[in-house]
């Protein structure tokens, strides 16, 4: 798809590329993929119609997804409930990152993180919201839903 106008779209802190063909885009991402932690951020749009937009950030957050992918199974230490637990990445989207731990207990909890650098900043969320929002391997669960 392919527009008369631009879209300044950050690829990484040193480029911002001019987007007027979605297929260049996608192309540039599968074969360079230089990215970092601004990708996806506009900085700005003149005459772009808004399907040439919603086709941009479906291709920015398939990139993200693809990227975010790369940690899934990948183990950190966070900090819960005043002790250091070991956690696991079980799922990610195309902003964030899910991981699972386990209390000496036995109960299992899942949080959203932004990045392995970041796993003490987080949110949690229920198994059941996780499902809908995150695209989960569920083999890597401790607290396997699908196994009941």
């Amino acid at each position: 798809m392919k527009t008369n106008g631009y879209v300044y779209l950050r690829i990484n802190e040193n480029y911002t590329a001019t987007i007027r063909d979605l297929n260049s885009l996608s192309d540039y991402l599968d074969k360079v993929g230089d990215t970092d932690h601004v990708f996806g951020e506009v900085t700005a749009i003149s005459n772009v119609h808004k399907t040439f937009l919603n086709e941009m950030y479906k291709i920015v957050n398939m990139h993200k997804k693809r990227l975010n992918k790369r940690f899934i199974g990948r183990e950190t230490l966070v900090v819960r409930n005043q002790g250091s637990r070991d956690a696991r990445v079980v799922g990610v989207n195309s902003e964030h990152l899910l991981i699972e731990y386990e209390m000496p207990n036995g109960t299992t909890a899942l949080n959203i993180i932004d990045g392995m650098a970041s796993a003490d900043d987080y949110k949690s969320i229920t198994y059941k919201n996780a499902m809908t929002k995150f695209d989960i391997e569920l083999s890597l669960l401790i607290n396997n839903p699908q196994r009941k």
